[in-house]
């Protein structure tokens, strides 16, 4: 009797504790799931697919060394400041959301009429190399993990269509004197997900 009376006695305290709001259940938030960067748009395969392509060696990857930039505007910078009759030295500009859109891939002129590139400096590897400039100075900054997906996506798609090997997949400092794509550049991230032939 004694202890049934200590146990009502208990319960009593414990609600009037939690109507007064002094005592609550303990709550649990919810886990944030990060999204995984969005992935390039289904329609760039098509584009891509419109094309004959040539005897492609390489794949180039430079940056644009600066914060914003497309496809378009580095064309008129190549006609009239270099004097390109081709335009855009690239055949492809891979966007960072400032001029073009986050991981937007611009398909270049030099690629639709499969033509040099000049956009290495070396005859060789403009002759023979695809070259894809991502918009952003990787010496201050990192690509955006749009920039990286479209990349990523985009070097694949050109290893399997051009049979490229991964050793051939290249920055324009391996050959070059330059810092070109910068040293904040995720080289060794990009070849874990490239095509081994």
């Amino acid at each position: 009797m004694h202890l049934r009376w200590k146990s009502y006695i208990f319960l009593c305290i414990i609600t009037v504790f939690y109507l007064c709001g002094c005592y609550a259940p303990p709550t649990f938030k919810p886990v944030t799931i990060m999204k995984p960067p969005k992935k390039p748009e289904p329609y760039i395969y098509s584009q891509l697919d419109r094309y004959y392509v040539r005897d492609w060696k390489y794949i180039v990857i430079h940056h644009s060394a600066s914060e914003s930039g497309s496809a378009a505007e580095f064309d008129k910078y190549h006609r009239e400041k270099r004097g390109w009759e081709n335009g855009l030295g690239y055949h492809f500009v891979i966007g960072n959301g400032k001029g073009s859109g986050d991981g937007q891939i611009e398909i270049g002129n030099r690629w639709v009429s499969q033509i040099d590139g000049a956009h290495a400096g070396v005859q060789e590897y403009n002759h023979y190399g695809i070259g894809i400039c991502l918009v952003g100075n990787f010496n201050d900054s990192y690509p955006t993990a749009a920039q990286m997906a479209s990349l990523s996506m985009l070097v694949e798609y050109l290893q399997e269509r051009c049979h490229i090997l991964s050793e051939n997949i290249i920055m324009h400092r391996h050959f070059r004197e330059t810092e070109c794509p910068g040293r904040n550049f995720p080289y060794y991230k990009l070849l874990a997900h490239t095509v081994r032939y």
